[in-house]
């Protein structure tokens, strides 16, 4: 295609637009409140992926030891945990020292253990995996070998927890797809019809058009073009609006090292801002391939 013919396509698909703005602009607006959408659902199950992670980068399983366990075989059993693998530091914490602990986390309330006979607290073995082990499908068989120590009563980790994030992940992500699947589908039918009144307003002058003998191609591609212009503006627009939005996010909600401890979220990378630019046009182009499809039936 030379330069005259793409100047002249790109000139009528600019007419088509200005022929009917509103129109165009209620397109236009529709692609853009549906990836607005998609790419809030991506920053946010992106960001989720990323505190979990954070949170499994921190996990401490805590191996709580019988009443009587003797002192001499405590050294013993530490080494022994010490040497499974995926753990990378051992550290034991005494009855008193666990004692300690808790009344520094009391604070003003320490007079609620002032009651107390005798410490209640068992002694346990506070242990950190290597980075790699740090994930659910490792711990489970991990605290499996430690409780088999027959000097281990129970082994904690927050398992109840974490497995409720990961089902609550295993939805979100269902959840997404259903829904970026159904605001895809929407934006799709008002582009196509959006085509179709272009098409059906232009009717004498395209069949005009055929009579002299212009080509489908011809004839399709200024709607095509004006439909991907809809829907790069209208990608535009929804990461604005995301853009935005985080930022005012991080302004108001997101101080460092207020929110979520030390867990920064983040907006979304280069690749995924282009994926979803590319999604807006992709809705633009499903829309003229369906509307055109059936008007230039042979």
């Amino acid at each position: 295609m030379n330069l005259t013919i793409l100047s002249s396509v790109f000139r009528r698909a600019l007419r088509n637009i200005s022929a009917s703005p509103y129109l165009h602009m209620a397109a236009t607006g529709t692609i853009a409140f549906s990836i607005l959408i998609i790419g809030a659902f991506a920053m946010l199950y992106m960001n989720i992926n990323d505190l979990i992670g954070s949170w499994q980068q921190n996990i401490r399983v805590v191996a709580y030891l019988t009443d009587k366990v003797p002192k001499a075989s405590i050294e013993p059993l530490r080494q022994n945990i010490a040497g499974l693998y995926g753990v990378k530091r051992v550290r034991f914490v005494s009855k008193d020292q666990a004692m300690a602990r808790l009344r520094s986390q009391l604070k003003h309330r320490q007079s609620l253990l002032d009651g107390l006979s005798e410490n209640p607290l068992p002694a346990a073995f506070e242990i950190q995996l290597i980075r790699a082990w740090q994930s659910w499908g490792r711990i489970d068989p991990l605290t499996e070998q430690i409780k088999a120590f027959p000097e281990i009563s129970d082994v904690e980790y927050g398992e109840a927890w974490l497995h409720r994030f990961s089902a609550f992940i295993s939805f979100f992500r269902l959840a997404a797809l259903i829904i970026g699947g159904l605001v895809f589908a929407t934006a799709v039918f008002v582009c196509t019809n959006t085509i179709r009144l272009a098409i059906y307003a232009k009717r004498a002058e395209l069949e005009i058009m055929r009579l002299v003998g212009a080509t489908d191609f011809f004839i399709s591609t200024p709607f095509y073009i004006q439909n991907l212009l809809e829907g790069l503006l209208g990608g535009l627009i929804a990461i604005g609006l995301l853009f935005a939005s985080y930022k005012l996010f991080v302004a108001n909600v997101q101080a460092p090292g207020v929110f979520m401890g030390p867990f920064q979220g983040r907006f979304l990378s280069l690749p995924g801002t282009g994926a979803l630019l590319a999604a807006g046009m992709l809705m633009g182009w499903c829309g003229s391939f369906l509307s055109l499809k059936q008007f230039l039936k042979p």
